[in-house]
C-alpha cells in the first residue's frame, strides 16, 4: 500500500548577505493573510519555511522548506511551484544556484540537489488538510473565548448562552 503522505525538506545556502532579504520575502509573502501559498497548492498537512543560522561561526544561513504533504510527492511540489512561483522565487531566489520557479526542470533539479532525506514524519491528522487543521484552531480559539466570556454565568444562563452561540 501506497503512502497517504509524503515528507519533504530542503535545505539550502543563502548566497551571503541576503539572509534578511530572505526574512523579510518569508513574513511579506508566506505569513500574511488571506491565503498561504502552502494552502493554495493543495494537499499540504504541515510546513514550515524559515531562515536558519547554523550554530558555529562562519556557518552560511539556510533556508529550511519542510513539508508533510499528500503522496505523490512529485504532484504536490509541482502544485506548489505552479500556484506559488513569484513567492517561491521571492525567498529561495536569495539562495544558491536557485534557477527559479518558471523553468519546470530546472526547479525540479535545484530541489533534488538540496532535498534531504527524511527518516520519518509524524502528522497527528494524517486525513486533514491545512484548511481543515485552520477550522480547528479557529474553533479551539473560539471556545476558548466562549469559556472565558462565560465563567460567572449561573447554569441556567449558560445553558441559554450556549444554545445562542451553538446556532449562530
Amino acid at each position: 500500500m501506497a503512502a497517504a503522505t509524503d515528507a519533504f525538506v530542503v535545505l539550502a545556502r543563502v548566497r551571503a548577505g541576503e539572509a534578511d532579504a530572505a526574512r523579510a520575502a518569508i513574513a511579506e509573502r508566506w505569513e500574511r493573510p488571506p491565503r498561504s501559498p502552502f494552502a493554495a497548492a493543495g494537499g499540504t498537512h504541515l510546513a514550515r519555511l524559515q531562515v536558519l543560522k547554523p550554530p558555529g561561526r562562519g556557518s552560511r544561513e539556510c533556508v529550511l522548506l519542510a513539508a508533510d504533504v499528500d503522496a505523490p510527492l512529485a504532484a504536490w511540489l509541482e502544485r506548489m511551484r505552479a500556484v506559488a512561483a513569484t513567492a517561491l522565487d521571492a525567498v529561495l531566489g536569495h539562495c544558491a544556484f536557485y534557477p527559479g520557479a518558471s523553468d519546470p526542470a530546472a526547479f525540479r533539479r535545484w530541489v533534488a540537489a538540496n532535498r534531504l532525506p527524511v527518516g520519518f514524519s509524524v502528522i497527528g491528522s494524517p486525513d486533514a488538510t491545512l484548511a481543515d487543521v485552520g477550522a480547528a484552531l479557529a474553533l479551539r480559539d473560539e471556545l476558548g473565548a466562549f469559556a472565558e466570556r462565560t465563567q460567572r454565568m449561573s447554569a441556567a444562563e449558560l445553558h441559554t448562552t450556549w444554545r445562542e452561540w451553538r446556532d449562530a
